[in-house]
């Protein structure tokens, strides 16, 4: 498989120095050409995240610096120009769906087996979102819709909103380059995963992009 995408640089947040160095000498295996790092501290991010190039950073979602600064979602929306994948220790279905609701594009779960742990990151590098399947299947199916039905059912500002959800973009990026109120974006939101028949934001994503792939 290759891999055509801007981010090549990847760091690592982990309170774990073995855990993290381990994550790294997998990557830099995997993928020599790939410029892996690891970090205990966001102080240490600091200067990673203020530059233009754009970075994958794998982030410990227990980290303390983390929560200090407000969580995932603000370190989100203060680096727009990052992708950000979460770690966790956690296989809870809502702790996924908050973690990618606040615009990561990736959960991955420590105990991920090798192979998977490194598919994972490429299918992040690669512009998709990952997540265990498990931990994000819907309690029951939602039923498919074609294209031009669903676009047909939504106003045009749903769409413009839709065509950010299909980005990647977190609510409040949304409501930033629409300037629209987040109360707002959220209202839109919901009548787009109605739409869509989707039951969460991330089943949303894959439909949105599906439905592109398509048309």
């Amino acid at each position: 498989m290759e891999h055509h995408h801007l981010t090549t640089t990847v760091v690592v947040l982990d309170r774990h120095a073995l855990f993290r160095r381990g994550v790294v000498a997998l990557l830099r295996d995997a993928h020599p050409d790939w410029h892996c790092s690891d970090a205990d501290s966001l102080d240490a991010l600091d200067p990673i995240l203020d530059t233009e190039q754009a970075v994958l950073m794998l982030i410990d979602l227990n980290h303390p610096d983390l929560l200090a600064r407000g969580g995932l979602e603000r370190l989100i929306e203060a680096h727009p120009n990052h992708m950000f994948a979460g770690l966790s220790d956690e296989d809870d279905r809502g702790t996924v769906l908050t973690c990618l609701t606040a615009g990561a594009r990736g959960y991955i779960l420590r105990s991920t087996n090798t192979t998977q742990f490194v598919r994972a990151l490429e299918t992040v590098v690669d512009g998709a979102v990952y997540a265990p399947v498990a931990l994000t299947a819907a309690p029951r199916p939602a039923p498919e819709v074609s294209p031009a039905a669903t676009l047909a059912t939504l106003t045009d500002r749903q769409r413009d909103v839709f065509n950010l959800l299909a980005e990647g973009c977190a609510t409040k990026t949304i409501a930033r380059r629409l300037d629209l109120a987040v109360g707002t974006v959220k209202v839109h939101l919901a009548a787009i995963y109605r739409a869509l028949g989707a039951s969460s934001r991330l089943e949303a994503v894959a439909k949105a992009h599906r439905l592109y792939a398509m048309g």
